[in-house]
């Protein structure tokens, strides 16, 4: 299961990525200092791209805002970076499920030849 892994810096930079891919997963980092912008973003995007999933990486002591996180769209919200390991199941769900692209016969006889 082929996908690609890229890091964005700005909100408007995430909403590029999910109009050209939008069977993203998509994880967001939440502090103190862009809270409210970012679960804005979310929760927009959410209804946008119905196809996406959202995770939440908050910082810790943001625990009280998990209910906003999720009514704002993150299917799973972690206060730990020793609590990713449960993403990943989430994560290869999402992709095993989402649409593959058609391939052209050159890029289909490419991937069946064996140094390919």
């Amino acid at each position: 299961m082929p996908f690609a892994l890229h890091e964005v810096r700005s909100l408007p930079e995430c909403q590029r990525e999910l109009e050209a891919s939008p069977n993203s997963v998509v994880a967001a980092e939440f502090q103190p200092k862009n809270l409210v912008a970012v679960a804005k973003a979310l929760s927009d995007w959410s209804r946008r791209f119905g196809d996406a999933r959202f995770i939440a990486l908050a910082s810790r002591g943001l625990e009280p805002h998990e209910l906003l996180l999720r009514e704002a769209g993150a299917i799973h919200v972690t206060f730990s970076p020793r609590s990713l390991s449960p993403l990943l199941r989430l994560i290869r769900r999402h992709l095993a499920r989402a649409p593959r692209p058609e391939l052209t016969l050159e890029e289909s006889m490419e991937a069946r030849l064996p140094w390919g």
